[in-house]
């Protein structure tokens, strides 16, 4: 049976996953490992104050060790200091085998204990256990498939996989697949791929999807019970193209990035996110057909979401990139932010939610830092630039979770509330 049960300890969400797996552990005592799934802190693993395991490579695993079965404070830190440290309570039990997975998000360490002591399956068959790790993602489908097969009219083998619900599990024949997991109902909105993944004879894996920068896209870690650890961090990037040109001129903005095409926009009304290579440096836009020249440096990391700002006069435009946040904020409120594509005034714009001052002298064509609010069905949004009238707009921010952006194209300040998660 394969179970997660959540907590919240002092910093981090501590998620306990109980997989299905094969131990190593002949022993009365218990087994544990440390998978360190961050993508660049070394990590050490303490028990009731003492280092277990020290200065982990990003990206690796320990060993196992051998370890008397008590109830431990466990704590997971980063030797620079870097993010902040994972601490819970947990019981290893007599005859356990255990592994730690540590991942990291907003500036966090992250964890989930796997245990590893069921049936292994017969012989020329395998298990694959998902579980979703991710507050960001929102669910996911899972296709398991035929390595190089398209996923296109095909069922998911996971369905709706949530975070911090039971993780599921399915018998493969044992073979090589290709995983990807796309956002639910949406076949074309991909959010992780690994190719070619071997599901042993006998052998039980657990794949678990972790936070990215951006929030939809996933890194994946994959573990065979008491055996080894396969990383697969997202590979690519999430981009999209706005338009703040004046709307009367209709100018078609069109984008490219690492040569792939995004989906092309008028104003006011933002592109979809299109996948592109991670780390990609170069880019184009063109409006109505005109290349535009001058474009600011940008790359765009892998795991991040981005949005491409176009806006100014539509004869000589002006571009602007800024790196997007779609992790959902854990507190229940919405998280929200301002870009100022619409005035020049000196002092730039500041906003406020229901008397909240949320972003404050935001200049033009810059964007705020992200806030969170309160939800609300009906919300006041006021927008202010020196000298001016402020600007009162009734808006929803209903949805606990949610990322907006609001746009302001023009001097009449008409805020575009766009949501992004």
């Amino acid at each position: 049976m394969i179970r997660i049960l959540r907590a919240l300890a002092q910093v981090a969400l501590v998620v306990l996953v109980a997989a299905c797996g094969s131990s190593n552990n002949n022993s009365s005592k218990a087994s544990l490992r440390l998978v360190n799934a961050t993508t660049a802190a070394t990590l050490t693993l303490g028990l009731n104050g003492t280092a277990q395991f020290s200065n982990i490579p990003a990206l690796s695993a320990s060993g196992y060790a051998t370890i008397n079965p008590a109830t431990y404070t466990v704590t997971v830190t980063s030797s620079s200091g870097s993010l902040t440290s994972s601490t819970q309570t947990f019981g290893l039990a007599s005859a356990q085998t255990y592994s730690l997975l540590a991942y990291d998000r907003g500036g966090a360490v992250f964890t989930a204990f796997v245990t590893e002591n069921e049936t292994a399956p017969a012989s020329a068959f395998g298990v694959l256990a998902m579980a979703n790790l991710s507050p960001d993602s929102g669910p996911v489908d899972v296709y398991v498939v035929t390595p190089g097969a398209s996923i296109s009219g095909l069922s998911p083998t996971f369905q709706n996989v949530q975070n911090g619900a039971a993780a599921v599990a399915t018998t493969l024949a044992a073979a090589s697949y290709d995983i990807v997991a796309t956002g639910v109902g949406n076949p074309s909105d991909v959010r992780f791929q690994a190719s070619s993944v071997a599901v042993g004879s006998g052998q039980i894996e657990s794949l678990a999807l972790t936070s990215t920068p951006g929030g939809a896209l996933v890194n994946g870690v994959f573990l065979i019970q008491g055996g080894a650890v396969r990383f697969a961090p997202a590979t690519n990037a999430r981009v999209r193209v706005v338009s703040a040109l004046p709307t009367a001129g209709s100018s078609l903005v069109a984008a490219t990035v690492g040569g792939i095409p995004l989906a092309s926009v008028f104003s006011p009304n933002p592109g979809r996110y299109t996948l592109v290579a991670g780390g990609t440096s170069t880019y184009s836009i063109s409006v109505s057909g005109t290349a535009v020249a001058g474009l600011p440096a940008a790359t765009f990391t892998t795991g991040g979401d981005f949005t491409i700002l176009v806006y100014g006069a539509a004869a000589s435009p002006s571009v602007s990139v800024f790196t997007d946040n779609n992790q959902a904020p854990l507190s229940g409120q919405v998280s929200l932010r301002l870009v100022n594509a619409g005035t020049t005034v000196s002092g730039g714009l500041t906003m406020y939610v229901n008397g909240l001052q949320v972003a404050s002298s935001v200049a033009y064509g810059a964007a705020s830092p992200y806030s969170g609010v309160g939800v609300s069905s009906v919300a006041t949004l006021q927008l202010i630039q020196a000298g001016g009238t402020p600007v009162n707009t009734p808006v929803s921010l209903s949805t606990p979770g949610a990322v907006y952006t609001v746009f302001v194209i023009d001097s009449t300040l008409t805020p575009y509330l766009i949501r992004d998660r």
